[in-house]
């Protein structure tokens, strides 16, 4: 009986002692590479941090007309068509 016990404690510590070792290191090596590969895909330009130069475009009065259109485009929306459903011509 006493064999069988030490056997059953020799089959826990090897189990508990092969849990920490990972079974996947080719997996665990390139681990975040798909979502780090689409972060850069997504960037258009990765050294426009370092550029200084001021952005061009549209003057003041005239970025300031467009805000203004696009913040009351919100409040009214335009009217949608009439929905027609089955219709066919007669």
């Amino acid at each position: 009986m006493n064999t069988r016990i030490v056997c059953i404690a020799g089959l826990l510590a090897l189990t508990a002692g092969l849990g920490g070792c990972s079974s996947t290191p080719r997996w665990d090596a390139r681990f975040g590479q798909a979502v780090r590969s689409a972060l850069a895909a997504q960037v258009i330009d990765p050294a426009a941090v370092r550029n200084t130069r001021p952005v061009t475009g549209l003057d003041g009065k005239t970025a300031a007309a467009a805000q203004e259109r696009y913040q009351h485009s919100a409040e009214a929306p335009a009217a949608l068509a009439p929905l027609a459903i089955g219709g066919g011509v007669k």
